[in-house]
Formats: C-alpha cells, structure tokens, sequence
C-alpha cells in the first residue's frame, strides 16, 4: 500500500517520523516536498505560484496512492490542526475512493462537519492501526508482481468502491515479451489468468494485465494497449480491453530488434527507474500506470 501523508508545514519532522514507522512496516510512502528538502520559508505566505506548484506537486502524490493520512498535531492554538489545504487534499483523496487515515481525532472547526462527511478512519495517534485496517480489506492475487500492475488494479477497484490489499506471483504468459497485437495481448492475460488460478492460492479477486502494442489502423503507428481480467471468487472473470496512446516509430523501430519491450527501451536510454515509456511520449503528463488503471476502472465497476 502507498500513504501520501498530508498536513502542515509546520509538522514536517512529526511527518519524517511517521514515514519512516510505516516504511519500517513495509507501506511506500510520499511527503510534501518541504519534508524533502524544499524548504520555501516564508516564500509560501507572498508567492501564490509556488503554492500553487506545491499543491499540484502533492496531488500528483495523491493520485498515485491507496490512501493518505492526515497529521494533524496542535497549531496556533487548535488542538489537532487540519487547515484549508489539507481540507482540499482530503477532498481530491475522497472522490477517488481512497482511505483517509487522520492521526489524531478531528478538531473542532467550522468544517469539522465535511471532515467526518468523508467517514475518515480516525486512528488515535497509532499508527499500528493502519495495519488492522490493511488485514481487514478483501485479498486481489494478481499473476504478476509487477509494483506498477499492483498499484493501478488496487487504485481503479478504490475508485470503484472496492478498498484491497494486494499480493501476487508472477507466471508465464506463452507470449513474447513484448505482444504485438490485441489478440497476442489477449492471448498472454488469458494464459496467465489460467496460470494464476492453477496455483489454488484462495483469495477474494484474482487479477491478470497483459500490455501490448496494437496497430489499429494502417495511417499510424501502434498503440498502446491493456488487456485486463478481474475475477471475483466464485463468479465469471470480467475481461477489459484497451487502446491508449500512439507511439513514436523511432522508438518502435528498436522493439524487439534492440530491446524486448519498450520499458526497457527507456531504463537502458533513458535511465529510467520503471518500466514505463509513457512519461516520455506524453510530456510527463500519464504514467503506465494511469493508462493501466483507466483501463481495469473499466472492469472494475462491473464486478
């Protein structure tokens, strides 16, 4: 599970201790930026763009994690402090479905009311809580143990309304690495769906993502595509099928000559950290991972 901790400023080292106790626990964890380093000082209260960089900087955060949680020590007299930007970043956590953990209990303020509206799991200054509430959520073992597959089904099921804990293992597909059509991408989730199931690991949802290229039509280049399959235990798998962005013909004239797939095309070039070409065909703006969860959002809500 991924935990983007929200607050104020002024709680940055009570913020450093928190990450660090839940990435000991094994949770990935992000941090406003001031945590990391970026110390603005008193830039923030005169220059509206920086804040604004700052916002937009911690939203992103949020929209790549299962939950945030809200550090709400006291502050210029208010007992257990949550202001108006943390109120905003509770808002965009709530309409994706997320959890929202706060610290300590809700203070009195005058919108204490829309704070409890979101149903916050409120955790008393323990954060071993979080654990009891992870151990709770209904189980997806996926046939992969790919960290960006893991993160796009357990975020689209959030906004579906289905809060999980993931775990998988990855299996054979008995496609190339690199699927060169819908019907090769389809080929390669059914297969490992199958492999999936066959190793009787007993679990709530089981979920397969097998992403390929697709040329769908003769004027452009190859697209992006995902099959996606979700299977509730005991019911009939829901399978998606996806096409996303066109890719540029000097990265594909490399794939597989050079390289098996493009996301090691962009770890070798480009040093990339993931496995993920999507930042560098779209200005930064998707992710692999968003063009995955948009696709299995669309299986998700038929469950």
């Amino acid at each position: 599970m991924k935990i983007t901790l929200c607050g104020s400023m002024k709680f940055h080292e009570e913020m450093t201790t928190i990450a660090q106790q839940l990435e000991a626990r094994g949770y990935e964890v992000e941090k406003p930026n001031i945590v990391e380093g970026h110390a603005h000082g008193n830039k923030l209260d005169e220059d509206a763009a920086l804040r604004r960089v700052l916002i937009d900087e911690h939203f992103a955060k949020i929209d790549t994690s299962d939950a945030i949680l809200v550090v709400n020590y006291d502050k210029n007299g208010v007992e257990n402090y949550i202001g108006g930007n943390t109120l905003m970043e509770i808002a965009h956590a709530y309409a994706q479905g997320l959890e929202i953990f706060v610290l300590k209990p809700i203070p009195n303020l005058s919108y204490t009311d829309e704070i409890r509206g979101v149903y916050p799991i409120v955790l008393d200054g323990n954060v071993d809580s979080i654990d009891t509430h992870v151990a709770t959520l209904p189980l997806v073992y996926m046939s992969t143990e790919s960290p960006i597959k893991h993160a796009a089904i357990s975020r689209a099921m959030r906004r579906a309304g289905i809060r999980v804990r993931m775990d998988g293992k990855k299996v054979e597909t008995g496609v190339e690495e690199q699927p060169m059509s819908i019907e090769e991408s389809y080929d390669g989730a059914t297969n490992r769906h199958e492999n999936l199931k066959s190793l009787g690991v007993a679990a709530d949802y089981y979920a397969t993502v097998e992403s390929g290229l697709h040329q769908a039509h003769p004027k452009h280049q190859v697209f992006g595509c995902n099959v996606v399959i979700i299977e509730k235990a005991g019911s009939e798998p829901r399978v998606g099928i996806d096409l996303d962005i066109e890719f540029p013909k000097d990265m594909l004239d490399r794939v597989p000559s050079e390289y098996p797939d493009m996301g090691t095309l962009v770890q070798q070039e480009y040093g990339a950290k993931l496995k993920d070409p999507y930042p560098y065909i779209t200005n930064g703006r998707i992710t692999r991972q968003q063009t995955i969860e948009n696709a299995a959002y669309n299986v998700a809500i038929r469950l």
